[in-house]
């Protein structure tokens, strides 16, 4: 069951260094036919050094798309990358982490990025660990209708807050996997929200993409929500194109 992994980081981690061919070999060996990368570089602060990391990356690896790594710190830096590199459909969108930006999803700073952002009208993916990310993702997805958010880590031990928030905004998907190996987890959400909204990611190295797959193959649901899960919703939120998947 060949998939679609939306999140993996590029660069050095405490466990290991990831790059364009230590990518390619977990692709070959998870059977990933595409993966979205982000910077970790970027992530801790160095947006533009880093999102340019991602885009040599790119250029090596034709199964992999990007994200944009944006910093509410850095709004206006940010805007120069989103025009720097949201143009190429090798991109999948913009990616924020508020806990190692260290500025609240609902600052001010945040939501002059994301007005910036409203324009390339792709998804944007945004950690969310805990019952207060979800809060404020909440207040964002009201405020900003026509984003769509991915809840990565889908609120960790609160993911039925993340669950229920998603439920009450039809522009919030989750991404549940790299968030805790809950029991029951899959399958409650598939029963309140359904097998629409719901997008796989690793979030390797920080979990191996084996943990991640076999949290969903043992899922007690059928296997067309968990291909679902695993390729055709990604490939209906990005727009990727058959040789894509």
């Amino acid at each position: 069951m060949p998939g679609v992994d939306i999140l993996m980081q590029l660069g050095a981690s405490p466990w290991m260094d990831v790059d364009a061919a230590r990518v390619q070999r977990v692709m070959q060996r998870a059977r990933f036919d595409l993966v979205g990368v982000a910077s970790r570089r970027a992530l801790a602060g160095d947006i533009a050094a880093g999102n340019a990391e991602t885009k040599g990356l790119l250029s090596s690896v034709p199964q992999a798309r990007g994200w944009v790594v944006v910093n509410p710190t850095y709004p206006e830096r940010s805007a120069e990358e989103m025009r720097r590199h949201l143009s190429s459909s090798r991109w999948l969108g913009a990616v924020i982490h508020p806990g190692i930006a260290r500025e609240m999803l609902t600052s001010a700073s945040t939501r002059e990025v994301l007005n910036a952002y409203r324009r390339y009208t792709r998804p944007l993916l945004v950690h969310i660990p805990n019952g207060a990310a979800v809060r404020d993702l909440e207040v964002l997805a009201a405020e900003f209708t026509t984003l769509k958010f991915i809840a990565a880590g889908a609120g960790g031990d609160d993911w039925q807050d993340c669950m229920y928030a998603a439920k009450r905004y039809v522009n919030i998907h989750l991404e549940p996997l790299s968030g805790g190996s809950h029991r029951g987890k899959l399958e409650t959400i598939l029963q309140v929200l359904g097998p629409n909204r719901v997008l796989f990611a690793s979030n390797y190295p920080e979990f191996n993409p084996g943990a991640s797959l076999g949290l969903l193959m043992e899922a007690k649901i059928s296997d067309g929500e968990k291909q679902n899960i695993l390729t055709n919703n990604a490939v209906r939120l990005f727009g990727l194109t058959r040789g894509e998947e």
